[in-house]
């Protein structure tokens, strides 16, 4: 390996006994760019089985790298950010890659992800869907890929939206010019946070939807797991410029309106539902190709009465008091 590998890997993990195996074969089938790799996971205090398997699996793979995180406080950066503010203080790569413990990603992830940088460029975001035969599954990955075909489009138009923490990569120049993570404020969105601090500082940005960045998540295990990985979405989307923010409120506020509006004019209200429907089955047919995912088309006419009905939940979980709570641990 070179003294000083082109890409450097972070992964924060918390308590992923049952997932980072997955996630640490698929790191090991990675083609390398030219200048080699490392990959840094964080063991985030774990309670579980974490260390003692990341440990084995790593014993006789000296590019890889456990470093226990110790405690920190919470309330300056959240538990992933603080991870990944220490991984990367180790790190020794040009180029910083960011996935999760519970992610796998494709052999060409790194090659892909490099091909999307200019000599301007600081951080680039890669495509993930929800993997699973289940519907409940498979609608979480045409809301997923949805999601990634506006940030390609928006991306397009140069419009800075988000990163997506589980598959990213910056620019080590880009990121240290930030202050890192421990340079930026507190959020629960740190990848959010990074992106928009770097695109402020008038680096260029990416989107890659292809499928050699195409990586797989797991959906949350129960619908309580769902809404507090909303809520803590949708934190991020409220420190959005307003022009955007109201690109997100209408999407979960749409239908209420529509249902408001029908009672004074309904043949509006049935226009601007199929104009919306329209819209959103074009992004999706196009999001599908682009990844190769064709065999989804089926599920999008499934869609709609997934997106309106979780729409709705989330913005009345989200509407409710109380902090938001992930990985065991609450931010207020």
């Amino acid at each position: 390996m070179p003294d000083r590998p082109q890409v450097s890997v972070l992964v924060a993990a918390r308590n992923e006994a049952a997932t980072i195996e997955a996630c640490l074969h698929a790191l090991t089938a990675l083609n390398g760019p030219a200048g080699g790799y490392e990959v840094l996971i964080g063991n985030d205090a774990s309670t579980d089985e974490t260390a003692p398997i990341v440990a084995h699996f790593i014993a006789d793979k000296p590019r890889f790298q456990l470093l226990d995180i110790p405690p920190g406080d919470t309330t300056r950066l959240n538990g992933k950010a603080r991870v990944l503010a220490e991984l990367a203080r180790h790190a020794t790569g040009e180029f910083l890659f960011i996935t999760d413990a519970d992610v796998r990603v494709p052999p060409t992830w790194l090659t892909g992800m490099l091909a999307e940088f200019g000599p301007e460029t600081g951080i680039v975001t890669g495509t993930t869907l929800v993997a699973g035969r289940s519907i409940w599954a498979r609608l979480q990955a045409l809301d997923w890929l949805l999601a990634f075909g506006l940030i390609e489009v928006a991306t397009n138009l140069k419009w800075p939206i988000t990163g997506s923490g589980n598959n990213m990569a910056v620019r080590r120049t880009a990121y240290d010019a930030v202050g890192g993570f421990g340079g930026l404020p507190f959020s629960v969105v740190e990848d959010y946070t990074l992106f928009q601090a770097i695109a402020a500082r008038d680096f260029g940005f990416g989107h890659r939807l292809r499928p050699d960045v195409l990586a797989e998540t797991l959906p949350p295990p129960d619908a309580g797991t769902f809404l507090q990985q909303r809520k803590r979405w949708m934190r991020g989307a409220f420190a959005l410029p307003p022009l955007l923010l109201g690109g997100v409120l209408f999407q979960y506020l749409l239908v209420p309106f529509l249902l408001l509006l029908a009672l004074f004019a309904p043949k509006l209200a049935a226009l601007i539902y199929l104009g919306k429907l329209l819209f959103q089955t074009v992004i999706l047919f196009w999001t599908l190709a682009r990844t190769n995912q064709q065999r989804r088309w089926p599920d999008v006419f499934l869609f709609e009465p997934y997106q309106v009905i979780s729409g709705i939940a989330c913005m009345v979980y989200y509407l409710l008091p109380g902090p938001v709570r992930w990985k065991g641990r609450t931010y207020t």
